[in-house]
């Protein structure tokens, strides 16, 4: 009986890896704080302008994390969903190209189309500024916030390591050449 054993040893020593964590833990506080600076300004009276600084910061970091790839449609490598995914992309780069053909009248429409976007947001985040009770509440509001944005790649990667296999596993051989696990 022939006893074959397959030691599979993972080590990762990727320091883009290890400076990932640092990452996640620095939006999460950086966006936090962002989050509390609001609730200050918004109890000191300055619940406008809280309101507004805070739809600005969202939406241009959201801008700017589609611009450099950050924010991108999944690629699906299992294929589902990929002839889904195939025709966003397609959507998108469509519109784009539209976008960059249209008249200035189309421009104004579009840019009234997210003005009206931005207020409905600013407003809900005017009603959210008074319902919070403490600077804590608002702080982790913003960091869970925060972690829904850098989520994405932190699950990915703990589901990844996962699905790693390591240690030993053991096939045996019948007397025929067959495998038996």
């Amino acid at each position: 009986m022939n006893d074959e054993r397959e030691i599979h040893i993972h080590n990762n020593t990727n320091m883009d890896s290890n400076a990932h964590i640092f990452t996640v833990i620095g939006t999460v506080l950086a966006i936090g704080g962002v989050g509390m600076l609001a609730w200050a300004l918004s109890n000191a009276g300055m619940l406008d302008l809280a309101a507004t600084g805070l739809t600005m910061f969202g939406f241009q970091l959201v801008s700017m994390m589609m611009k450099v790839g950050l924010i991108v449609l999944p690629e699906r490598t299992d294929g589902s969903f990929a002839e889904t995914s195939g025709h966003l992309k397609t959507f998108l780069r469509e519109f784009h190209e539209w976008q960059a053909r249209s008249p200035i009248w189309r421009l104004a429409a579009m840019a009234l189309a997210y003005t009206i976007g931005f207020l409905i947001v600013r407003w809900g985040l005017s009603v959210a500024l008074g319902i919070f009770a403490n600077i804590w509440v608002a702080g982790a509001s913003a960091a869970i916030v925060a972690s829904i944005i850098v989520a994405p790649r932190l699950f990915s990667n703990i589901f990844h390591a996962m699905k790693t296999r390591s240690g030993v596993q053991i096939k045996t051989t019948t007397g025929k050449g067959q495998e038996a696990a």
